[in-house]
């Protein structure tokens, strides 16, 4: 008994130094990665943008990057994490300089069915928010084609947990996120 439980401990110690020795080797370029991600993601919701750069606003309660490119605002990306059917879903909305309009919308990272709930990375739903107002609610219908004046977006067949749940996000956040912006040039 004395022996077994000295071979789990040398076992578990390690087993342990060697997940922290592979951690800190690593680490570096998971953050880098990462970085890489997340400009790459911000550069999307700005098209036509040749050498976009983005900055993180010191605000308390959102995350928001203002991009410009060549000294001329892009707009600004609002960070919304949402829970969605299979766990948080994690998005990033373009938001046009006026604050009048959303420029594109790209989803960080779900884990969302694949087929259903993970359709909302395809291109069809992501370009359904652009030219929306982020100033009114969005809505979403299902198995019909949204009205453009109505702020709406066809819900994915199959996924309405999903869908329910991009919207919900994108409404919770949008408006403190704009008056934010606001605030801040001022």
């Amino acid at each position: 008994m004395k022996r077994m439980v000295i071979v789990l401990t040398v076992v578990m110690v390690l087993s342990g130094l060697i997940l922290a020795f592979a951690d800190s080797i690593f680490s570096p370029q998971i953050e880098k990665n990462r970085a890489q991600q997340l400009s790459s993601s911000l550069a999307s919701l700005f098209e036509g943008a040749k050498s976009p750069t983005f900055e993180k606003l010191p605000l308390d309660n959102e995350t928001v990057y203002r991009g410009t490119d060549g000294g001329t605002l892009l707009g600004y990306a609002v960070a919304v994490d949402t829970p969605g059917y299979g766990g948080t879903i994690s998005l990033l909305i373009g938001v046009a300089p006026d604050l009048k309009t959303i420029t594109g919308m790209e989803v960080v990272s779900n884990i969302e069915t694949p087929g259903l709930g993970g359709r909302i990375t395809e291109p069809w739903f992501r370009k359904q928010f652009v030219g929306l107002d982020p100033n009114k609610a969005i809505s979403y219908i299902k198995n019909a084609k949204p009205a453009p004046d109505k702020n709406e977006v066809e819900a994915i067949s199959g996924a309405t947990i999903t869908t329910k749940a991009v919207v919900s996000g994108l409404n919770s956040i949008l408006d403190p996120a704009v008056a934010a912006i606001r605030k801040s040039q001022q």
